[in-house]
């Protein structure tokens, strides 16, 4: 991510005196806490860019109920829209049962060590010059650290999931949810392989929020 935080800082935008080290610090807080975010059962949504969550299908085993999640990235209608790309649409989408939480500053300002209105210019400043790299047809790529890493070459896009999230996670449901799913913890999270059976009070980045929406 170097050469592309250095072409971030080369823009004309605000991040011409803000050290690369400090980039880094904030975009690794940013991919902490999304993958701590994912990890325990929640999506997490980046305001004009894109939404991480998981598809759910329910599982009757009798005795015992279960949900097989999988995860699934869903980029943002607007940022699609402005500049000119599109993500193949994927076999399952977001299932509306799981919470999303809108990308929160205060944490990953208290995540990286940054002032927060440093990782708010930032955040802005990083996905702006993504989107515009996108638009030209250049190919790019952003490491999420943990997670997966976001592709884009000649107008098209994906997200692909790094080994430890490109899978079906299952869960148990506990008795008596009135919701039917509950977040889990990371003991009753269990990986499975694929094509097996069954197969924020503080401030928050840009508002918004939703899959894929604007």
């Amino acid at each position: 991510m170097d050469k592309f935080f250095s072409e971030v800082q080369a823009r004309p935008y605000s991040l011409k005196n803000v050290p690369l080290e400090s980039l880094h610090k904030i975009w690794n807080g940013l991919c902490s806490t999304l993958l701590s975010t994912i990890s325990s059962g929640k999506g997490m949504s980046v305001a004009n860019f894109g939404t991480w969550s998981f598809h759910v299908d329910p599982v009757d085993l009798g005795t015992q109920k279960r949900v097989l999640k999988t995860p699934v990235f869903t980029l943002s209608e607007k940022f699609a829209r402005q500049y000119n790309v599109r993500c193949p649409r994927q076999p399952s989408g977001i299932s509306g049962m799981i919470p999303v939480r809108d990308l929160n500053v205060m944490t990953i300002a208290s995540a990286c060590g940054q002032p927060r209105d440093l990782v708010n210019t930032a955040l802005k400043d990083i996905f702006l010059y993504a989107g515009e790299v996108a638009l030209s047809g250049a190919p790019l790529k952003l490491d999420f650290h943990g997670i997966g890493t976001f592709q884009c070459s000649g107008g098209t896009c994906k997200f692909v999931f790094s080994s430890a999230f490109a899978t079906t996670f299952q869960e148990n449901l506990r008795p008596g949810s009135s919701n039917g799913v509950h977040p889990p913890t990371p003991s009753i999270l269990a990986r499975i392989r694929p094509g097996s059976s069954g197969a924020a009070a503080a401030q928050t980045w840009g508002g918004g929020g939703g899959g894929g929406g604007d």
